[in-house]
């Protein structure tokens, strides 16, 4: 099996779009509108104008991913990244910042479990019915 040009002259810690997209679950779109909203820079081309993603910028869209999955608004994503681009001395902000949406997401997951737990009684409150009137009057194992 030959190798395309393009991989054999790439670094090995560089990966091809469609490598990105298999690996972060993103589509192209999201990865073209990620940059497009100065959420991920530093995207190198090759030669012919590919762009070319590196274990960092894996690590990046990895950690975006995650932050937009628990809810994060774009805005506020936004946010974080101009702080983070503007050096060290928005550590502070950062890590407020990270801990608000935190606390947004602990709050989330305590009314998931709540919900959860209602399911699960409701489910049991069912199951229940369901064994009464299958075993109530006029019901015989032969039925």
């Amino acid at each position: 099996m030959s190798t395309p040009a393009s991989a054999a002259t790439r670094p090995a810690e560089t990966f091809s779009p469609v490598e990105v997209e298999r690996i972060s679950g993103l589509s192209s779109e999201d990865l073209l509108w990620y940059e497009e909203l100065g959420l991920i820079d530093s995207v190198s081309r090759e030669p012919g104008g590919q762009r070319v993603y590196s274990a960092s910028n894996l690590r990046w869209l990895e950690f975006l991913n995650r932050l937009r999955s628990t809810g994060m608004p774009v805005q506020e994503m936004g946010h974080y990244v101009e702080l983070a681009q503007a050096g060290d001395h928005t550590v502070g902000e950062r890590r407020d910042l990270l801990a608000g949406h935190r606390r947004r997401v602990l709050a989330h997951a305590e009314e998931l479990a709540a919900t959860v737990h209602y399911l699960d009684w409701q489910i049991d409150f069912y199951e229940k019915k369901r064994t009464a009137l299958a075993t109530g009057p006029g019901h015989t194992e032969a039925d």
